[in-house]
Protein backbone atom coordinates (compact mmCIF):
# COMPACT_ATOMS: atom_id res chain seq x y z
CA UNK A 1 0.00 0.00 0.00
CA UNK A 2 2.19 2.80 -1.23
CA UNK A 3 0.69 6.20 -0.82
CA UNK A 4 0.87 9.69 -2.22
CA UNK A 5 2.62 11.54 0.57
CA UNK A 6 0.90 14.82 -0.33
CA UNK A 7 -2.60 13.53 0.33
CA UNK A 8 -2.96 11.78 3.65
CA UNK A 9 0.40 11.36 5.38
CA UNK A 10 0.69 12.97 8.78
CA UNK A 11 -2.79 14.27 8.23
CA UNK A 12 -4.79 15.13 11.32
CA UNK A 13 -4.22 12.43 13.92
CA UNK A 14 -5.29 13.52 17.38
CA UNK A 15 -4.71 12.40 20.94
CA UNK A 16 -7.53 10.56 22.71
CA UNK A 17 -8.22 10.81 26.43
CA UNK A 18 -10.73 8.67 28.32
CA UNK A 19 -11.50 9.24 31.97
CA UNK A 20 -13.58 6.81 34.06
CA UNK A 21 -15.57 5.58 31.06
CA UNK A 22 -17.94 2.78 32.07
CA UNK A 23 -21.04 1.34 30.45
CA UNK A 24 -24.06 -0.19 32.14
CA UNK A 25 -27.00 -1.14 29.95
CA UNK A 26 -30.64 -0.55 30.97
CA UNK A 27 -31.09 -4.18 32.05
CA UNK A 28 -28.26 -3.73 34.56
CA UNK A 29 -25.58 -5.54 32.54
CA UNK A 30 -22.16 -4.03 33.21
CA UNK A 31 -20.40 -4.19 29.85
CA UNK A 32 -17.49 -1.97 30.85
CA UNK A 33 -16.07 -1.01 34.24
CA UNK A 34 -14.48 2.46 34.61
CA UNK A 35 -11.59 2.74 32.14
CA UNK A 36 -9.11 5.61 31.84
CA UNK A 37 -6.87 5.71 28.79
CA UNK A 38 -4.43 8.11 27.11
CA UNK A 39 -3.64 7.62 23.41
CA UNK A 40 -0.88 9.71 21.87
CA UNK A 41 -1.56 11.38 18.52
CA UNK A 42 -0.45 9.02 15.74
CA UNK A 43 -0.33 5.97 18.02
CA UNK A 44 -1.90 2.63 17.08
CA UNK A 45 -3.51 1.04 20.12
CA UNK A 46 -4.86 -2.49 19.90
CA UNK A 47 -7.64 -3.50 22.29
CA UNK A 48 -7.31 -7.25 22.74
CA UNK A 49 -9.47 -9.76 24.53
CA UNK A 50 -11.98 -12.63 24.21
CA UNK A 51 -15.65 -12.22 23.34
CA UNK A 52 -17.61 -10.37 26.00
CA UNK A 53 -14.60 -8.68 27.61
CA UNK A 54 -15.77 -5.11 26.84
CA UNK A 55 -13.41 -4.27 23.98
CA UNK A 56 -16.10 -3.44 21.41
CA UNK A 57 -18.06 -1.41 23.98
CA UNK A 58 -14.94 0.63 24.64
CA UNK A 59 -14.47 1.20 20.90
CA UNK A 60 -18.11 2.28 20.51
CA UNK A 61 -17.70 4.84 23.30
CA UNK A 62 -14.64 6.27 21.52
CA UNK A 63 -16.62 6.33 18.26
CA UNK A 64 -19.67 8.04 19.74
CA UNK A 65 -21.97 5.07 19.12
CA UNK A 66 -22.43 4.64 22.88
CA UNK A 67 -22.45 7.21 25.66
CA UNK A 68 -20.43 6.37 28.80
CA UNK A 69 -22.15 6.24 32.16
CA UNK A 70 -22.43 9.49 34.10
CA UNK A 71 -18.99 10.76 35.09
CA UNK A 72 -17.20 9.35 32.05
CA UNK A 73 -15.37 11.72 29.75
CA UNK A 74 -13.96 11.40 26.20
CA UNK A 75 -11.66 13.99 24.63
CA UNK A 76 -10.14 14.25 21.15
CA UNK A 77 -7.20 16.58 21.67
CA UNK A 78 -8.60 19.56 23.58
CA UNK A 79 -12.19 18.89 22.49
CA UNK A 80 -14.69 17.28 24.85
CA UNK A 81 -16.63 14.88 22.61
CA UNK A 82 -18.35 12.87 25.35
CA UNK A 83 -21.84 13.71 24.10
CA UNK A 84 -20.92 14.44 20.48
CA UNK A 85 -22.50 11.91 18.06
CA UNK A 86 -20.35 9.85 15.69
CA UNK A 87 -21.22 11.91 12.60
CA UNK A 88 -19.70 15.00 14.22
CA UNK A 89 -16.52 13.39 15.65
CA UNK A 90 -14.77 12.97 12.29
CA UNK A 91 -13.85 9.35 12.84
CA UNK A 92 -13.37 6.67 10.21
CA UNK A 93 -14.67 3.18 11.00
CA UNK A 94 -13.92 -0.21 9.45
CA UNK A 95 -16.19 -3.05 10.54
CA UNK A 96 -15.90 -6.82 10.35
CA UNK A 97 -18.93 -6.87 8.03
CA UNK A 98 -17.48 -4.10 5.78
CA UNK A 99 -20.94 -2.37 5.64
CA UNK A 100 -20.53 -1.50 1.95
CA UNK A 101 -23.44 -0.41 -0.24
CA UNK A 102 -24.15 -3.14 -2.85
CA UNK A 103 -26.06 -0.75 -5.13
CA UNK A 104 -23.04 1.57 -5.51
CA UNK A 105 -19.79 1.22 -7.39
CA UNK A 106 -16.50 0.91 -5.53
CA UNK A 107 -15.72 4.56 -6.23
CA UNK A 108 -19.12 5.76 -5.00
CA UNK A 109 -18.77 3.67 -1.83
CA UNK A 110 -15.45 5.35 -1.08
CA UNK A 111 -16.85 8.80 -1.90
CA UNK A 112 -20.01 8.36 0.17
CA UNK A 113 -18.64 9.94 3.34
CA UNK A 114 -17.40 12.91 1.35
CA UNK A 115 -20.84 13.32 -0.20
CA UNK A 116 -22.46 13.39 3.25
CA UNK A 117 -19.99 16.13 4.22
CA UNK A 118 -21.06 18.25 1.26
CA UNK A 119 -17.95 17.84 -0.90
CA UNK A 120 -18.71 18.62 -4.55
CA UNK A 121 -18.99 15.77 -7.03
CA UNK A 122 -15.76 16.43 -8.91
CA UNK A 123 -13.64 16.78 -5.76
CA UNK A 124 -15.02 13.68 -4.09
CA UNK A 125 -14.46 11.65 -7.27
CA UNK A 126 -10.83 12.78 -7.41
CA UNK A 127 -10.27 12.10 -3.70
CA UNK A 128 -11.91 8.66 -3.93
CA UNK A 129 -9.69 7.68 -6.86
CA UNK A 130 -6.56 8.87 -5.04
CA UNK A 131 -7.39 6.75 -2.00
CA UNK A 132 -8.23 3.74 -4.17
CA UNK A 133 -4.88 4.10 -5.93
CA UNK A 134 -3.19 4.31 -2.53
CA UNK A 135 -4.88 1.02 -1.61
CA UNK A 136 -3.77 -0.44 -4.98
CA UNK A 137 -7.30 -1.08 -6.20
CA UNK A 138 -7.78 1.92 -8.47
CA UNK A 139 -8.62 -0.38 -11.39
CA UNK A 140 -11.70 -1.59 -9.47
CA UNK A 141 -13.29 1.86 -9.20
CA UNK A 142 -16.28 1.11 -11.45
CA UNK A 143 -16.97 -2.43 -10.25
CA UNK A 144 -19.96 -3.44 -8.15
CA UNK A 145 -19.32 -4.66 -4.61
CA UNK A 146 -20.65 -8.14 -5.41
CA UNK A 147 -17.90 -8.50 -8.02
CA UNK A 148 -15.12 -8.20 -5.43
CA UNK A 149 -13.27 -10.77 -3.35
CA UNK A 150 -13.20 -10.57 0.44
CA UNK A 151 -9.77 -8.96 0.46
CA UNK A 152 -10.82 -6.38 -2.14
CA UNK A 153 -13.93 -5.51 -0.14
CA UNK A 154 -11.81 -4.98 2.94
CA UNK A 155 -9.55 -2.60 1.04
CA UNK A 156 -12.61 -0.68 -0.17
CA UNK A 157 -13.91 -0.40 3.41
CA UNK A 158 -10.56 0.92 4.58
CA UNK A 159 -10.37 3.35 1.65
CA UNK A 160 -13.83 4.69 2.50
CA UNK A 161 -12.81 5.26 6.12
CA UNK A 162 -9.65 7.12 5.08
CA UNK A 163 -11.23 9.21 2.30
CA UNK A 164 -12.84 11.60 4.82
CA UNK A 165 -9.44 12.34 6.40
CA UNK A 166 -10.57 11.28 9.88
CA UNK A 167 -9.03 12.51 13.12
CA UNK A 168 -9.24 8.94 14.43
CA UNK A 169 -9.42 5.59 12.59
CA UNK A 170 -11.35 2.85 14.39
CA UNK A 171 -11.18 -0.79 13.26
CA UNK A 172 -13.45 -3.45 14.75
CA UNK A 173 -12.12 -6.97 14.00
CA UNK A 174 -11.77 -6.06 10.29
CA UNK A 175 -9.93 -9.22 9.20
CA UNK A 176 -11.93 -11.90 11.01
CA UNK A 177 -13.97 -12.98 7.98
CA UNK A 178 -10.90 -13.58 5.79
CA UNK A 179 -8.88 -16.76 5.32
CA UNK A 180 -5.58 -17.13 7.18
CA UNK A 181 -3.24 -16.33 4.27
CA UNK A 182 -5.17 -13.21 3.24
CA UNK A 183 -5.40 -12.09 6.88
CA UNK A 184 -1.63 -12.19 7.16
CA UNK A 185 -1.17 -10.23 3.93
CA UNK A 186 -3.65 -7.52 4.88
CA UNK A 187 -2.30 -7.36 8.43
CA UNK A 188 1.12 -6.47 7.06
CA UNK A 189 -0.32 -3.94 4.63
CA UNK A 190 -2.44 -2.26 7.30
CA UNK A 191 0.57 -2.02 9.60
CA UNK A 192 2.64 -0.26 6.92
CA UNK A 193 -0.25 1.98 5.95
CA UNK A 194 -1.00 3.19 9.48
CA UNK A 195 2.66 3.90 10.17
CA UNK A 196 3.04 5.85 6.94
CA UNK A 197 -0.10 7.92 7.57
CA UNK A 198 0.63 8.79 11.18
CA UNK A 199 -3.10 8.65 11.97
CA UNK A 200 -4.35 7.82 15.48
CA UNK A 201 -5.83 4.32 15.29
CA UNK A 202 -7.75 2.08 17.67
CA UNK A 203 -7.88 -1.55 16.54
CA UNK A 204 -10.11 -4.14 18.25
CA UNK A 205 -9.33 -7.84 17.89
CA UNK A 206 -9.32 -11.18 19.67
CA UNK A 207 -6.36 -12.31 17.52
CA UNK A 208 -3.10 -12.19 19.51
CA UNK A 209 -0.90 -12.22 16.41
CA UNK A 210 -2.73 -9.23 14.94
CA UNK A 211 -2.25 -7.37 18.20
CA UNK A 212 1.49 -8.12 18.28
CA UNK A 213 2.01 -7.01 14.67
CA UNK A 214 -0.13 -3.87 14.65
CA UNK A 215 0.02 -2.38 18.11
CA UNK A 216 2.38 0.32 19.33
CA UNK A 217 0.57 -0.53 22.54
CA UNK A 218 -1.79 -3.33 23.51
CA UNK A 219 -4.68 -3.02 25.97
CA UNK A 220 -5.60 -6.49 27.24
CA UNK A 221 -9.22 -6.61 28.44
CA UNK A 222 -10.83 -9.06 30.86
CA UNK A 223 -14.39 -9.00 32.17
CA UNK A 224 -14.97 -5.35 31.38
CA UNK A 225 -11.71 -3.93 32.67
CA UNK A 226 -8.09 -3.44 31.63
CA UNK A 227 -5.91 -6.38 32.68
CA UNK A 228 -2.69 -4.82 31.34
CA UNK A 229 -1.53 -2.02 29.07
CA UNK A 230 1.91 -2.07 27.48
CA UNK A 231 4.03 -2.58 24.41
CA UNK A 232 3.83 -5.98 22.68
CA UNK A 233 7.18 -6.87 24.30
CA UNK A 234 5.90 -5.94 27.77
CA UNK A 235 2.72 -7.93 27.36
CA UNK A 236 4.51 -11.04 26.10
CA UNK A 237 7.65 -11.05 28.24
CA UNK A 238 6.36 -9.34 31.39
CA UNK A 239 2.68 -10.21 31.80
CA UNK A 240 1.10 -8.49 34.80
CA UNK A 241 -0.84 -11.55 35.88
CA UNK A 242 -1.57 -15.14 34.99
CA UNK A 243 -4.60 -14.24 32.86
CA UNK A 244 -2.49 -12.06 30.55
CA UNK A 245 0.37 -14.56 30.47
CA UNK A 246 -1.86 -17.44 29.43
CA UNK A 247 -3.99 -15.39 27.02
CA UNK A 248 -1.03 -14.08 25.02
CA UNK A 249 0.82 -16.80 23.14
CA UNK A 250 1.74 -20.15 24.69
CA UNK A 251 2.70 -20.24 28.35
CA UNK A 252 4.25 -23.34 29.92
CA UNK A 253 3.78 -24.21 33.58
CA UNK A 254 5.95 -26.42 35.74
CA UNK A 255 4.65 -27.43 39.18
CA UNK A 256 6.69 -28.43 42.19
CA UNK A 257 7.93 -27.34 45.60
CA UNK A 258 9.61 -23.95 45.43
CA UNK A 259 12.16 -23.14 48.15
CA UNK A 260 15.83 -22.23 48.65
CA UNK A 261 16.12 -20.97 45.05
CA UNK A 262 15.12 -24.33 43.59
CA UNK A 263 11.97 -25.85 42.18
CA UNK A 264 11.79 -29.57 42.97
CA UNK A 265 9.54 -31.39 40.50
CA UNK A 266 8.67 -34.93 39.48
CA UNK A 267 10.80 -34.42 36.36
CA UNK A 268 13.86 -33.12 38.23
CA UNK A 269 15.10 -29.99 39.98
CA UNK A 270 15.83 -26.58 38.49
CA UNK A 271 17.36 -23.39 39.84
CA UNK A 272 15.16 -20.31 40.27
CA UNK A 273 16.25 -16.72 40.87
CA UNK A 274 16.04 -15.86 44.60
CA UNK A 275 14.00 -12.75 43.81
CA UNK A 276 11.36 -14.92 42.16
CA UNK A 277 11.29 -17.29 45.10
CA UNK A 278 10.67 -14.30 47.36
CA UNK A 279 7.91 -12.97 45.08
CA UNK A 280 6.21 -16.34 44.92
CA UNK A 281 5.17 -16.29 48.58
CA UNK A 282 4.65 -20.01 48.76
CA UNK A 283 3.61 -20.56 45.13
CA UNK A 284 4.61 -23.90 43.64
CA UNK A 285 4.68 -23.12 39.92
CA UNK A 286 6.93 -21.30 37.47
CA UNK A 287 5.85 -20.15 34.01
CA UNK A 288 7.89 -19.72 30.83
CA UNK A 289 7.53 -19.50 27.05
CA UNK A 290 8.24 -22.40 24.62
CA UNK A 291 11.27 -20.66 23.12
CA UNK A 292 12.97 -20.66 26.55
CA UNK A 293 13.21 -24.47 26.49
CA UNK A 294 15.97 -26.57 24.91
CA UNK A 295 16.04 -30.31 24.33
CA UNK A 296 19.21 -32.18 25.21
CA UNK A 297 20.54 -35.61 26.13
CA UNK A 298 18.67 -36.93 29.22
CA UNK A 299 21.83 -37.77 31.17
CA UNK A 300 23.13 -34.20 31.02
CA UNK A 301 19.90 -32.34 31.81
CA UNK A 302 18.20 -31.17 35.01
CA UNK A 303 14.77 -32.33 33.77
CA UNK A 304 13.77 -35.54 32.00
CA UNK A 305 10.49 -35.73 30.07
CA UNK A 306 8.69 -38.11 27.75
CA UNK A 307 7.85 -36.95 24.23
CA UNK A 308 4.09 -37.33 23.76
CA UNK A 309 3.72 -35.87 20.25
CA UNK A 310 5.69 -34.00 17.58
CA UNK A 311 4.17 -31.54 15.10
CA UNK A 312 6.11 -30.50 12.00
CA UNK A 313 5.94 -26.69 11.44
CA UNK A 314 8.18 -26.25 8.43
CA UNK A 315 11.35 -24.66 9.79
CA UNK A 316 10.76 -26.07 13.27
CA UNK A 317 9.01 -28.81 15.20
CA UNK A 318 6.70 -28.40 18.18
CA UNK A 319 7.20 -30.99 20.91
CA UNK A 320 4.67 -31.91 23.57
CA UNK A 321 6.37 -33.28 26.67
CA UNK A 322 4.96 -35.15 29.65
CA UNK A 323 6.58 -34.00 32.90
CA UNK A 324 4.48 -35.44 35.70
CA UNK A 325 4.71 -31.93 37.16
CA UNK A 326 1.75 -30.14 35.67
CA UNK A 327 0.38 -29.88 32.13
CA UNK A 328 2.40 -30.95 29.09
CA UNK A 329 5.28 -28.68 28.16
CA UNK A 330 5.32 -27.20 24.68
CA UNK A 331 8.76 -26.78 23.10
CA UNK A 332 9.55 -25.18 19.74
CA UNK A 333 12.82 -26.53 18.35
CA UNK A 334 14.64 -26.29 15.02
CA UNK A 335 14.48 -29.28 12.75
CA UNK A 336 18.02 -30.29 13.72
CA UNK A 337 16.36 -31.81 16.80
CA UNK A 338 14.94 -35.22 15.96
CA UNK A 339 13.35 -36.74 19.06
CA UNK A 340 10.35 -38.98 18.41
CA UNK A 341 7.14 -39.68 20.29
CA UNK A 342 7.73 -42.14 23.12
CA UNK A 343 11.38 -41.16 23.67
CA UNK A 344 12.74 -39.63 26.87
CA UNK A 345 14.54 -36.33 26.37
CA UNK A 346 16.45 -33.95 28.58
CA UNK A 347 15.11 -30.44 29.09
CA UNK A 348 16.94 -27.28 30.05
CA UNK A 349 15.16 -23.97 30.62
CA UNK A 350 16.64 -20.47 30.56
CA UNK A 351 16.14 -19.48 34.20
CA UNK A 352 16.07 -15.80 33.18
CA UNK A 353 12.79 -16.47 31.43
CA UNK A 354 10.91 -17.74 34.49
CA UNK A 355 7.80 -15.89 35.59
CA UNK A 356 6.16 -16.38 38.96
CA UNK A 357 2.71 -14.89 39.62
CA UNK A 358 1.51 -13.86 43.06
Amino acid sequence: MEMDGNDLAGQIGTSITLRECAKTFPDGTVALKPVSLDVVAGETVVILGPSGCGKTTLLRIIAGLENPDAGGNVRFGDDDVTRVPIEKRNVGMVFQSYALFPNMSVRDNVAYGLKIRGVDRRSRKQQALKVLDMMRIGELAERRIDQLSGGQRQRVALARALAVRPRVLLLDEPLTALDAALRETLRTEIDRLLRSLGITSIYVTHDQQEAMVLGDRIIVMSKGEVAQSGTPEDIYLRPANRYVGEFIGVMNRLDGELSNSRLETAAGNIDVEPTLVSKASGASSVFFRPEAVRLAAPENSPLRCKVVAVHFHGGSRRYFLETGAGPELIVDAVNATSAKAGETVGVTIDHQSFIVFD
